[in-house]
């Protein structure tokens, strides 16, 4: 895994890529990007439940699965990081200097955001190679990209819609979570910014899903024909 890793690096850092760069046999992977309040885990979880259901019919024994929040435990657990650093990472949370110093005399030292980054990146492309997964979140459409067998998928929405999902959800005022979309958002796009280096969207993403007037079930859907197209079941 680690020199797969370290090809992936020296990829994202502009190095001309070598005749093996693309992952030809490593997959299927499916990764989902979200805007806050479209609901990405709810697609995800049904989406492989399907995948699964599909190949099971077809006598094929191998699971799909999808991930999100077990990127950052497993990466924390490497890291030796402490609860509330989980908590932060979940949150795409950056720290100030004055945090980090302190982080740094704590029992548990804080490693940088750079060390935390390519940590959640080795443990995403790890599961991508591995196959038969779906990405939530993470930047998993950059890291994961020279994978041939490979579906990157962003869901969007107006903010206005996201606003109400997100004031229904966490019961907090529309205005409030308004400004919870547009805060998580930014924390996002710094997030994956590390790995996709100002680079347009259209560079990392196959397709994009409006959630306003796309149900959970017609994206799933949707992403069901493209995977069997691809061989994915």
């Amino acid at each position: 895994m680690e020199n797969l890793f370290l090809k992936y690096m020296r990829e994202r850092t502009g190095k001309r890529k070598s005749p093996g760069s693309v992952y030809a046999s490593a997959g299927p992977v499916i990764t989902i990007s979200r805007e806050y309040g479209c609901p990405g885990k709810q697609i995800a979880k049904k989406l492989s439940e399907i995948l699964s259901e599909r190949n099971r019919r077809l006598g094929r024994e191998s699971e799909w699965r999808w991930i999100s929040k077990e990127i950052i435990e497993e990466s924390a657990r490497e890291l030796k990081l402490t609860p509330t650093l989980i908590q932060d990472l979940s949150d795409y949370k950056r720290h100030s200097f004055f945090e980090n110093l302190a982080l740094f005399f704590s029992e548990d030292y804080y490693p940088g955001d750079a060390k935390i980054k390519n940590t959640i990146a080795k443990f995403i492309h790890s599961a991508a190679v591995e196959g038969n997964v779906v990405i939530v979140g993470r930047a998993g459409e950059a890291i994961t990209k020279n994978i041939k067998n490979s579906i990157h998928v962003k869901l969007q929405a107006p903010i206005e819609w996201r606003a109400e999902v997100v004031s229904h959800l966490e019961s907090i005022s529309i205005s409030d979570a308004k400004k919870q979309c547009v805060d998580q958002d930014r924390r996002r796009a710094q997030f994956r910014n590390y790995f996709e280096r100002e680079r347009p969207d259209i560079d990392f993403f196959d397709m994009m899903f409006n959630c306003k007037v796309l149900t959970d079930d017609e994206i799933v859907e949707m992403l069901m024909i493209i995977s069997e197209t691809r061989g994915f079941v």
